[in-house]
């Protein structure tokens, strides 16, 4: 395992943008085999276990604009697909071939790739998030550690405030 993960929940985290993860004690690069033995829980560890946190519940909460995104392109896709193919029957029948319609059902086709890209999207960050969260959790394992979190997310004019309580306890 990365022992960064490690790093990121513990009170003496160094990081510097310049040589990345350090321990704040030795102010040397994390070297140690499965374990650290100087690891402290505090801050740290529920400012990041906040952070995961948020993630997933934000993502599980857009889960429905992404669904609602999917499914609008998709009418509008299809809509363009079935009025662009049902004009060119229509003018078909009169012997007139229009490159309007063929106009009509590739912007049909063109909106298919948008109402894709919604769930795309919407799975790839949850499996992100997810993968976060099952990493934190195997690493505060190792430390026989586990946590709750009591999160409440408000959105107030596009803004989230976040109010949390972590509490760390042992297994």
């Amino acid at each position: 395992m990365n022992q960064s993960k490690h790093c990121k929940i513990c009170q003496n985290l160094d990081f510097n943008i310049k040589y990345g993860t350090k321990c704040g004690l030795t102010n040397q690069k994390p070297n140690f085999k499965s374990k650290c033995s100087d690891i402290l829980f505090k801050e740290n560890a529920e400012k990041y276990i906040t952070e995961i946190a948020v993630e997933n519940k934000l993502i599980e909460n857009s889960k429905f604009d992404y669904l609602g995104t999917f499914l609008i392109y998709l009418l509008i896709s299809f809509g363009f697909i079935v009025g662009g193919i049902l004009l060119v029957k229509k003018l078909f029948g009169f012997g007139v071939f229009n490159t309007v319609t063929i106009i009509i059902i590739g912007v049909g086709l063109l909106a298919l790739p948008k109402s894709f890209g919604a769930l795309n999207t919407y799975f790839s960050k949850k499996k992100i998030a997810k993968k976060k969260m099952n990493d934190l959790k195997q690493v505060l394992k190792i430390y026989n550690k586990t946590f709750t979190i009591n999160l409440k997310i408000n959105n107030v004019h596009g803004i989230n405030e976040i109010k949390s309580e972590v509490k760390i306890h042992r297994i």
